[in-house]
């Protein structure tokens, strides 16, 4: 059986539907972000479905997948490469931008078709945007070029410097849109991204101009995400699951003693391994599908000990047999490597979650299953 990577989008359209609600009361919209799922349709369809104003997505591929099944309105939210100018210019509704040559390359290019842009701005997170000081001649730079719009601006954290937002953040960016405002062609907007801003929209934030939180992790895995002192009620936790078939299970001794130097990838081994017998199951799965620290066994008594780039290694009390399936939840980080396996094959599941208890843990399937066809849970 192939790596399979199994995602609930029931889990995904009710918990869309939760943040909505919860944010429409401040007047914030919510863009579903589906660039972890590579753009996804049926993950897609399922936040629209949600309430999601519109999509979004960081490549062109992936926002050209959303297209091809007609789903939108869509957000480019990585400014576009030179090659993909036309494609952009056909595909996205709006787009990043905060360069002024590709700015004027896109404007060179944008012929019968209005191109609606958002100015990034860098509130602090230090990856891309104008600074706050900037951003009005900027705005007006952009607004001045042939065949642009600008709609406001998009702010960004958490991603790169590890800038946590907060609502003196939120309400900065709010005054850096006041002062792009006389260059925006309609009402100016405030895209406040992503998933670590819920906490802090929920102290209160209420924006002065119109308002849309990107959300993509939370929106899959309900409060997963999300830190443990500020629960939203009413969601689903639906972690992604990633499963394996076992192609051994043996029991060995620990290892014999010898040199110990890098491993297939020229670190330092992490795993120490017991030195008592221990059985020792293989899986069809490796580093070119997930990464080991991203992989939670549903299966109790079980460790990951290591991954190469093709097998990965489970210490275990349970019984595995050859053929039998093992199951992980996976995290962000896990997700993303597993959405863009060629070796993973990706199913999406409608799981009725008609009796499950509000703000509980979604029904899960089994941790592993066992030849017999019986289930092993945590």
């Amino acid at each position: 059986m192939a790596v399979t990577l199994t995602i609930d989008t029931a889990a995904v359209r009710h918990n869309t539907t939760v943040f909505v609600r919860r944010l429409a009361a401040q007047g914030i919209a919510v863009t579903g972000v589906t660039k972890s799922l590579d753009g996804e349709p049926a993950v897609g369809a399922a936040m629209l479905a949600g309430g999601a104003v519109g999509l979004a997505d960081s490549r062109m591929p992936a926002l050209a997948r959303l297209a091809a099944a007609g789903l939108g309105p869509r957000l480019l939210i990585r400014p576009p490469q030179r090659d993909e100018l036309d494609q952009a210019i056909a595909i996205a509704d709006c787009l990043f931008l905060s360069d002024p040559p590709t700015a004027r390359a896109l404007s060179e290019r944008a012929d019968r078709r209005r191109v609606s842009i958002l100015l990034a701005v860098d509130m602090g997170d230090r990856r891309e945007g104008v600074l706050p000081e900037q951003a009005a001649a900027l705005a007006r730079e952009l607004a001045a070029l042939p065949g642009l719009s600008l709609t406001g601006i998009a702010v960004n954290f958490a991603c790169l410097s590890g800038l946590q937002p907060s609502l003196e953040l939120f309400e900065q960016a709010d005054a850096v849109l006041a002062e792009v405002a006389g260059s925006c062609s309609a009402e100016p907007m405030l895209s406040l991204g992503g998933t670590y801003c819920l906490p802090h929209l929920f102290q209160g934030f209420r924006p002065r101009h119109a308002c849309v939180a990107r959300i993509g992790a939370a929106l899959c895995y309900g409060d997963y995400t999300l830190p443990a002192v500020t629960p939203i009620p009413g969601l689903l936790r639906a972690d992604p699951v990633l499963s394996a078939e076992v192609i051994e299970s043996r029991v060995k001794p620990g290892p014999p003693l010898g040199a110990i130097g890098p491993d297939a990838f020229g670190h330092a081994p992490e795993t120490v391994l017991p030195r008592e017998a221990t059985r020792y199951v293989v899986l069809a799965m490796g580093r070119r599908d997930a990464e080991p620290r991203s992989l939670r066994p549903f299966l109790r008594d079980t460790t990951v000990a290591g991954m190469s780039s093709d097998h990965t290694v489970l210490l275990t009390s349970a019984p595995l047999r050859s053929g039998d399936i093992v199951e992980f939840a996976l995290d962000y980080e896990g997700l993303v490597r597993a959405v863009t396996s060629p070796f993973v094959r990706k199913v999406f599941v409608e799981r009725d979650h008609s009796l499950a208890a509000v703000g509980n843990r979604a029904d899960r399937p089994a941790g592993a299953t066992l030849g017999s066809g019986e289930a092993a849970r945590s």
